[in-house]
């Protein structure tokens, strides 16, 4: 082991447990001021010496292996990252390098974690890599997922077991509707295929609260510990943890109440409305100009129940109702929530909502209703979608819910 590199170790918290479930490790050397610094920029230089590097990184894979032979509690995990670039220069998959530390070492292979970089690997090379790692019992990792979309064919050509996404690419001091929604997304991605997401990077509890709300599985990054010479004890974490699912869930509960509260002003508010429609005959806007709407009422139109766009759309603005007319004759027939409600045994007294969406004429954040308006006629009110209370994780809640079907 080079004198000028050395592995230090990150813990990785499980979510659910809060214990240390395993380590990343990663590459440190020691800057001209003696304190230790990352050997990222040495290990990824362009004028580095190919060959040194690749020797240099693979030494520090057999020190990490090593270490981890010594320190680690039964069942732990240690990650070890592999670019792109060490894969090509692989003559051949019958002989891996790593595989033969891993059994030097005497460590399990269903503790080893191989984390892929991806930059511009040949994705055929890559798959087989990965193929042959998983016959031995090691796990696979997709690093730095949503770095690009170009990823995307990677992800779907062989589905890792975990999927790392690196927060500090949403490090902004806000983190816009599109973002959150990118993040939302890769996570659900995730959990559809089966892989559990990590997510590295994360300083703050609003950071570690929006990776709850993206499917997190495990946390690594500064809130619990920076890379350490040495492994902690696996609880080292468990209380703050426990603190911090203690107080999202207390936001949670209280951002759900508001919600709730809110929703029920607006489910009342439509049902009022859809009395003053049906009193006002097939024109919607004939009895509208009697009622104000409650703010957050973005629109509202009627489909006929085949999803057909019978009205204009009616829009709230400055104290006076305004439609459009050139909506007419759409269908939405398509969108669950139509189909859902018109599907419903007790359709007239059920009110369906759609998931939250980017309203594209406004750029506002909102979701559908939907109710019956009579037996032919469905109304259909867009809503904004707002946080009922200033914590920044209020943003990130969705109330969604149905009554128990009555049993009498």
């Amino acid at each position: 082991m080079s004198d000028q590199l050395f592995p230090w170790f990150q813990p990785i918290v499980d979510v659910a447990s809060g214990r240390i479930v395993g380590y990343e490790s990663l590459a440190r050397m020691k800057g001209r001021d003696g304190r230790v610094i990352s050997a990222a920029p040495l290990l990824n230089s362009e004028q580095a010496d190919p060959t040194v590097r690749l020797q240099q990184d693979r030494a520090l894979r057999r020190e990490a292996l090593r270490q981890f032979a010594e320190m680690a509690e039964p069942g732990q995990t240690l990650s070890l990252n592999m670019s792109p670039e060490w894969i090509d220069s692989l003559d051949s998959f019958d002989l891996l390098p790593t595989l033969e530390m891993i059994r030097d070492a005497g460590v399990s292979p269903d503790q080893v974690i191989i984390e892929i970089t991806e930059v511009n690997g040949d994705i055929g090379r890559i798959c087989e890599l990965a193929r042959r790692y998983r016959e031995a019992g090691v796990r696979i990792a997709f690093d730095d997922f949503g770095s690009g979309f170009q990823q995307l064919d990677r992800l779907l050509a062989f589905t890792p077991d975990f999927i790392k996404i690196d927060m500090r690419m949403f490090s902004t001091a806000k983190v816009s509707h599109q973002k959150k929604a990118l993040l939302q997304m890769m996570g659900d991605l995730g959990a559809r295929l089966g892989s559990k997401v990590v997510f590295e990077g994360v300083e703050t509890e609003d950071e570690l609260f929006l990776a709850l709300h993206c499917n997190a599985s495990h946390i690594q990054g500064f809130i619990f510990s920076p890379a350490q010479p040495e492994f902690l004890p696996p609880e080292s974490f468990k209380e703050q943890m426990q603190d911090l699912l203690s107080l999202h869930l207390d936001l949670a509960i209280e951002e759900t109440a508001r919600r709730q509260w809110h929703a029920e002003g607006i489910h009342s508010e439509l049902l009022a409305l859809r009395e003053l429609l049906l009193a006002g005959g097939a024109e919607i806007g004939t009895n509208l100009d009697s009622f104000t709407p409650d703010p957050d009422i973005l629109r509202l139109f009627i489909c006929n129940r085949q999803g057909e766009q019978i009205s204009a759309n009616w829009c709230f603005n400055n104290g006076h109702w305004q439609a459009d007319s050139s909506v007419i004759g759409s269908n939405w027939s398509w969108r669950p929530y139509f189909y859902q409600l018109v599907g419903s045994s007790d359709y007239q007294r059920r009110v369906l909502r759609s998931s939250v969406y980017i309203d594209i004429a406004t750029g506002s954040q909102c979701h559908t209703l939907t109710l019956a308006l009579d037996e032919h006629r469905v109304l259909l009110v867009d809503v904004l979608e707002r946080a009922q209370s200033p914590r920044p994780m209020s943003a990130l809640i969705s109330c969604q819910s149905d009554l128990i079907p009555s049993l009498s």
